[in-house]
């Protein structure tokens, strides 16, 4: 049984390391715009933009300004928007101001897959749940 472990382990790391190799030796592969959907794990601000302003430290580390985010730095989303050398995100709940030609934030803090029929103080999810985040796109696509 180890053995066998053993093997499917090994064939995982080269097929994983074979694919790397090939992507990074093929053409660069360029796209305009993200359109993200998800929770805290990806969240520039939409949820401080639906209640308020995230207590500290909120990106003050990495942004030296408020930023909006339940964490103090970036966020795996901001990464795959450097290596595509598009800007970050800016979340879709905080629209005054933002730019959204290189795509959109549509994750908040606390969302759930399932529609929440509750409020956020009452279950401590948000109410933009992914149902919610999808709506929002569709509204949002006629008039990008």
């Amino acid at each position: 049984m180890k053995s066998q472990f053993s093997k499917l382990l090994v064939a995982t790391a080269m097929l994983m390391f074979l694919s790397v190799s090939l992507a990074a030796s093929s053409s660069p592969c360029k796209f305009p715009a993200i359109f993200n959907f998800g929770d805290s794990n990806s969240d520039t601000g939409g949820l401080s933009a639906l209640f308020g302003q995230a207590r500290l430290p909120h990106g003050e580390s990495y942004f030296h300004s408020p930023a909006g985010r339940y964490c103090d730095g970036r966020l795996v989303i901001d990464f795959i928007a450097n290596s595509l050398e598009l800007p970050f995100l800016s979340a879709y709940l905080d629209s005054v101001g933002s730019n959204f030609t290189h795509g959109a934030n549509f994750a908040t803090t606390g969302s759930t897959i399932r529609p929440q029929n509750t409020t956020i103080r009452q279950s401590g999810f948000s109410p933009v749940s992914l149902d919610v985040q999808y709506n929002e796109f569709y509204d949002f696509q006629p008039r990008s």
